[in-house]
C-alpha cells in the first residue's frame, strides 16, 4: 500500500464530503472522529471503513499521531476537512511516492481562502506546511499549531493545496474563541503566567506587533477589508489568549 490519506475531524458535515472526494484516489483513508454530533461519520463511511471514534479535545493535533499509527501505507498524506487537493497535486504527489527521491517528507504551498477569496498578503501565501511524509519519519506535537518534526532531509512540492480557511464571520468566530482557549490552557500548563514585568508585552506590545507584521510587513493593506481583518484578528487572538491566561490564573488562587 503506498498512500495513506490520514483526517482529524469533529462536526463537518458541510466540508467533509468535498473534501474526500478529491482524496479518493489514495489507497486507504483513515479519518479519527472526536464523537460528532452531526452526520460527519456517516459521509466519512460512505469513503473508508477505517473511521475511528474518540473523545472531543477542541483542536486536532491529539489525535494526528493516533491516525498515522493506524494508518497501513508506506507514506502518509494528512489533510483537513476545510483542504481539498487539486488533480495537479493528485498527480504530484502519486508521482513523488513511486520515485527514488531520498527525501522522507514534503511540504506543501496552502492557497487560503478567507469569505470567499485567495489572500495573497498577512503571510497567507506561500504559507507551506509538512504534509506528505514517510510513515516514522515525522512527529506531530500534542501542543495546538506547533511545527512537526522531522527525521530527515525535507523537499517541496509545487502544486498548491487549497484551504477554504473561513467561510463566514460566524465560523471564524467559533473557531477563534475555542483557539484562544487552548492557547490560554496550553501555556497555563507549561508555566506562563501574566506578570507585573510582562503584562504589558502580553496585552499590547505582542499584539500590536503581530498587527504591524501582517498589515505592513506582509502587506496585509494589499487585500482591502480582509487583510485589516485577518491583521486585526491576529492581534486580538494574542490579546485574548493572553486575557483568557490570565483568567485561569485567578481560578487557580481562589
Amino acid at each position: 500500500m503506498d498512500v495513506s490519506v490520514i483526517m482529524v475531524v469533529r462536526n463537518e458535515e458541510g466540508q467533509l464530503r468535498e473534501c474526500l472526494e478529491t482524496v479518493s484516489w489514495a489507497d486507504e483513508i483513515v479519518i479519527m472522529d472526536q464523537s460528532s454530533a452531526d452526520s460527519t461519520e456517516k459521509i466519512a463511511r460512505e469513503f473508508t471503513d477505517r473511521v475511528f471514534i474518540t473523545e472531543p479535545k477542541g483542536y486536532c493535533e491529539p489525535d494526528r499521531n493516533t491516525a498515522i499509527e493506524k494508518a497501513s501505507g508506506k507514506w502518509i498524506f494528512y489533510i483537513d476537512a476545510d483542504e481539498r487537493v487539486p488533480p495537479e497535486l493528485r498527480d504530484e504527489i502519486l508521482s513523488v511516492v513511486k520515485s527514488n527521491d531520498p527525501r522522507q517528507a514534503y511540504y506543501v504551498k496552502r492557497r487560503n481562502y478567507f469569505l470567499g477569496k485567495w489572500i495573497k498578503t498577512c503571510g497567507w501565501y506561500p504559507s507551506p506546511v509538512l504534509r506528505l511524509f514517510k510513515k516514522g519519519e515525522v512527529l506531530f506535537p500534542n501542543e495546538i499549531h506547533q511545527v512537526p518534526l522531522h527525521k530527515k532531509e525535507y523537499g517541496y512540492l509545487k502544486s498548491d493545496l487549497i484551504h477554504y480557511s473561513y467561510n463566514t464571520l460566524e465560523e471564524y468566530f467559533e473557531k477563534f474563541n475555542r483557539y484562544t482557549t487552548q492557547l490560554a490552557k496550553e501555556e497555563f500548563r507549561i508555566g506562563k503566567r501574566i506578570t507585573a514585568l510582562n503584562a504589558a508585552s502580553s496585552l499590547f506590545l505582542r499584539p500590536l506587533y503581530n498587527f504591524f507584521l501582517k498589515y505592513i510587513l506582509y502587506k496585509g493593506f494589499m487585500d482591502g477589508f480582509r487583510g485589516l481583518f485577518i491583521s486585526l484578528s491576529s492581534a486580538l487572538t494574542v490579546f485574548v489568549a493572553s486575557v483568557k491566561l490570565w483568567e485561569l490564573e485567578q481560578k487557580e488562587r481562589e
